[in-house]
């Protein structure tokens, strides 16, 4: 009588004993920085936001098994990974790092990194076949944050991009790193609105029209001119007229009616018809913009001048200080 004896062997294959097989895990074409484009650089007073795409790879041989790994970047300068800086000698500028376009996972490093915070990717069973993925990961600065402009740009030197072989739950080994600066050039901004008294800046309001109806001595009218800037400003102002309300129909009717001109409290003579600067600004000013009130008041008519409609033009200008 024979006895046959049989041995089952169960053998289970875990996970990351898997991932051990990937071969030759490291990264391709990993920018060394990245620049933020806006509508050139970074504008402080546009509202819109500019979500970034950065694109990298990831390649390695596979032999037998599926290779699983991710990806994580560390905090940067801030220390802190829900909110990330730029910097300029003191000043900063927010900005964060997101692992999908909807934002919905800010881009993290272990320990804290969770499945969503950073960015996984796998190569299937191909034996001895260099195989290559591409990824992207995005950033963005926060719109409307009023920072001096600046001759550098700002930075956030040296982040450092860590590849991962394994799942992020099951002891992973680092394979490679690289390091990413990231940078904003701060565009200079400066800009001028005329509009009625007690408003604020609107990039749309650039002219004024000051109507006195029918012209009587000592008649005053006026409004608000409101700048914006985070390159210090100058403003400047010409009258076209020399200072003067010319006839309609001038030169063959000469009569003129002089006005005086009271800009933030303060006299000012446009007589010259040269551009005569009337206030200047260092530093930044907020998205609403600084006001300055300017009063224009008619001169002591004769009486004897002839009926029609006087004007001047007056212009108003705001350059970079």
């Amino acid at each position: 009588m024979k006895r046959l004896v049989v041995f089952l062997g169960l053998f289970l294959l875990l996970p990351h004993e898997a991932h051990a097989l990937c071969v030759n895990l490291a990264f391709g074409n990993v920018p060394s920085s990245v620049t933020f484009k806006g509508r050139g650089g970074y504008a402080v007073y546009d509202p819109q936001e500019y979500l970034q795409t950065v694109s990298f790879e990831v390649r390695a041989e596979a032999t037998g098994a599926t290779c699983e790994y991710f990806v994580t970047l560390s905090a940067g300068q801030s220390g802190d990974f829900n909110q990330r800086k730029l910097s300029e000698t003191t000043n900063t500028l927010n900005y964060n790092t997101y692992t999908d376009s909807g934002k919905s996972g800010i881009f993290k490093a272990l320990p804290t990194a969770t499945q969503s915070e950073v960015i996984a990717g796998s190569f299937p069973i191909v034996v001895g076949l260099t195989q290559t993925n591409t990824h992207k990961f995005y950033w963005t600065a926060n719109p409307r944050q009023v920072v001096p402009a600046s001759g550098t740009s700002y930075t956030d030197a040296n982040l450092t991009l860590s590849l991962y072989s394994g799942l992020l739950l099951l002891s992973p080994t680092l394979v490679a790193t690289k390091t990413i600066t990231f940078q904003a050039r701060v565009d200079s901004s400066v800009d001028v609105s005329l509009v009625e008294p007690g408003k604020r800046f609107d990039i749309g309001e650039t002219t004024q029209l000051v109507d006195f109806g029918t012209l009587e001595s000592g008649e005053q009218r006026g409004f608000d001119v409101v700048v914006r800037s985070n390159n210090g400003y100058v403003v400047t102002m010409q009258s076209q007229n020399q200072q003067l309300l010319v006839h309609s129909r001038a030169p063959s009717i000469t009569d003129t009616v002089s006005y005086s001109v009271i800009f933030n409290g303060g006299g000012v003579d446009l007589s010259t018809g040269a551009p005569v600067q009337i206030i200047a600004g260092t530093g930044t000013t907020p998205a609403t913009g600084v006001s300055f009130p300017i009063e224009f008041t008619v001169g002591t008519l004769s009486g004897e001048e002839a009926a029609g409609t006087y004007s001047d033009v007056l212009y108003v200008e705001v350059t970079a200080n």
